[in-house]
Parts: structure tokens; sequence; C-alpha cells
């Protein structure tokens, strides 16, 4: 049974991921289709997640989809994003501390939002400028 993301919990989602991943690999054919498709998959959402960098979109956002594609049948793509998520926990604990005041929190907070903006415009000349350069 598929249940729906907004009414199931982590645990049924992992039960049912788990359920898939079993029945996709209970014969060698399903396993070689499964492991294709996966690698197909997380392959082009990663290298669109790539373009994303320099084109508008959220790419490295989706260079994380691509990652967790490829996480659901190469270990290597598993350790890697268990490193990016620890690193992220890091970064997120150093910006926004869980035991500090309000004041440190705030500046936390400013300092995420211009850094956010900053990679925003960023991207955005660099969408300019790369579109201006093909039309010339």
């Amino acid at each position: 049974m598929i249940l729906h993301p907004a009414a199931a919990t982590a645990r049924e989602i992992r039960s049912e991921l788990q359920r898939a991943h079993a029945w996709a690999h209970r014969g060698p054919v399903r396993s070689v289709v499964a492991k294709l498709v996966m690698t197909v998959a997380g392959v082009g959402v990663a290298l669109a997640g790539v373009a994303m960098i320099v084109l508008p979109g959220p790419g490295l956002v989706v260079i994380g989809l691509g990652l967790a594609l490829l996480a659901i049948e190469w270990p290597w793509a598993r350790r890697a994003l268990h490193a990016v998520r620890r690193k992220l926990a890091v970064a997120k604990q150093a910006v926004l501390p869980a035991g500090a005041s309000g004041r440190r929190r705030a500046a936390g907070a400013v300092m995420v939002a211009a850094a956010a903006g900053v990679g925003f415009v960023a991207t955005a000349a660099t969408t300019a400028l790369i579109g201006a350069t093909t039309l010339l």
C-alpha cells in the first residue's frame, strides 16, 4: 500500500521504501534493472542540479536529491549523503546554536539570510552574464 506523504510518518515511509527495495531485488534481472534505473535517474538529477548552479533553480538541493537517488543503490553515495548531513548539522549548530540567547540566534538567522541573498544575487548575475554573452 502506497502511503500519502502528508499522512505518513517517517517510519511508515521508510518501511514502504524498504518493501519496494526488497521487491526490486528479488531476482537478478530486477536487481540489475533497479540499479540501472536508479543510477541513470540519480546521475540525471544530479547533472540537472549542477546545471542549476549557473542557471535559475535550486542547484544544491537538486544535487542532493540526485545523490539521494544514487544512495538507494550505491554505498558510496550513502556515505557521501551521511557526510553532507553531518556537515550541515555542524554548520547549523555553529550558526544557530540550540542553547544560545535570542540575540545570538537572531544574528545567526541574519547571517543565513545574508548568505542566501548573496548566493541569489551571484546566481542571477551569472545567469544574466551567460544570457548576454549567448545573445552576442
